[in-house]
């Protein structure tokens, strides 16, 4: 008989080896799971590795990592799920299904919202999980693009860790982001989560301003010769750009790929006005699902309330128009889309879609 629950301290080796035979060994590539998500598939977050295991064999394996988006300066529970994979042996029982909803469940008893998963396979939208977000992705060319300078500000660019300090600083002003640790920072960076197949280190690029002071980073890394993709990046936006011109101009690259969510509106701005567009879609191999209406309205009520200029707040979700609480689905995508998004009329429209934290940065699993 399957048992589905929790995964043990002692069963992170077993569930690495199935993660890695998935996703890494069986197409012929290093077993990197482990080093690239540590803060994920450890011992200390094996409370919410969810697992089925046959006769003390773990068969099947969703990983949850618990996390807090911040949204305006609120704070809201969320959990992002990846490595979900079924050993080939056991596919095709509905062992995955059943892992699944026992996830949902248990986040949901346990004050999350909603999950952002890595991931758009059939599984998921079958299950009430949809795409959400937008984003616009700019291509920056040499010899097609050239920014204005700051001669005030100064930059480096490192393959290390030892700006992480300064990184922290800068991100923790952005106004939508993940609640990331100073501890954490570094960590991430080695581990190079989002890359695969990975590179030996991302590389870091960070402005500096008279006396010190960080002004922005981009990080990323080469997907070939000469092309650089961002994988993340924070701090004042004209200056983000000014990094990216850097990369193009001083170290030799031919193109510089970014891609920016919507509600990032300074920056988009900055883009067009140095002649460029981007090409819009949901934000790139992610899901979401919502787990409990209730838990997620105590967290967006007072996001919504800041932005509402109506005089009477919606009450609950059940007030949201064309009754889209009545499913999670079509809930998920009122309240987070904006990609191919129908109007609502007003006030809807100036409240929806609210932002979500960027799913493919150093917080990506």
């Amino acid at each position: 008989m399957v048992d589905f629950r929790p995964a043990y301290p002692e069963e992170i080796e077993q569930i690495l080896e199935l993660v890695n035979y998935v996703f890494r060994t069986s197409s012929g590539l290093e077993p990197t799971m482990g080093r690239q998500f540590p803060t994920f598939i450890c011992a200390e977050n094996a409370q919410n590795l969810y697992v089925a295991v046959d006769n003390g064999k773990v068969v099947a394996h969703i990983g949850i990592k618990k996390n807090t988006a911040i949204i305006y300066g609120h704070k809201v529970s969320m959990a992002n799920m990846g490595a979900v994979c079924t050993h080939p042996d056991y596919q095709g029982k509905g062992i995955g299904t059943a892992l699944l909803h026992e996830v949902f469940r248990n986040l949901g008893e346990k004050g999350i919202g909603f999950v952002s998963i890595s991931g758009t396979r059939g599984l998921y939208k079958r299950n009430s999980c949809v795409e959400v977000g937008e984003a616009f992705r700019y291509i920056l060319e040499k010899g097609k693009f050239l920014y204005k300078n700051f001669e005030e500000i100064r930059y480096h660019v490192s393959k290390g860790v030892d700006e992480a300090d300064v990184l922290f600083d800068i991100y923790k002003r952005e106004p939508v982001r993940y609640q990331r640790t100073k501890r954490e920072f570094p960590v991430l960076l080695k581990a190079v989560p989002m890359v695969h197949p990975p590179v030996p280190a991302l590389t870091v690029a960070v402005a500096f301003a008279d006396g010190n002071a960080g002004l922005a980073y981009i990080i990323g890394y080469e997907t070939k010769p000469g092309a650089f993709k961002v994988v993340e990046y924070a701090g004042q936006r004209m200056v983000v750009v000014w990094l990216m011109d850097k990369l193009l101009h001083d170290m030799e690259m031919e193109q510089v790929m970014v891609e920016v969510p919507a509600y990032d509106k300074e920056l988009i701005s900055v883009l067009n006005s140095a002649g460029l567009s981007g090409v819009s879609s949901y934000y790139p191999g992610t899901t979401l699902r919502i787990v409990s209406k209730e838990n997620l309205w105590r967290d967006i009520s007072p996001i919504i309330e800041e932005a509402w200029d109506e005089s009477l707040l919606p009450s609950s979700l059940d007030a949201l128009p064309g009754r889209v609480a009545d499913d999670e689905a079509k809930l998920a995508e009122f309240l987070f889309t904006g990609f191919k998004r129908p109007s609502y009329g007003q006030p809807w429209d100036q409240v929806f879609p609210l932002p979500l934290p960027w799913p493919n940065g150093l917080n990506y699993i």
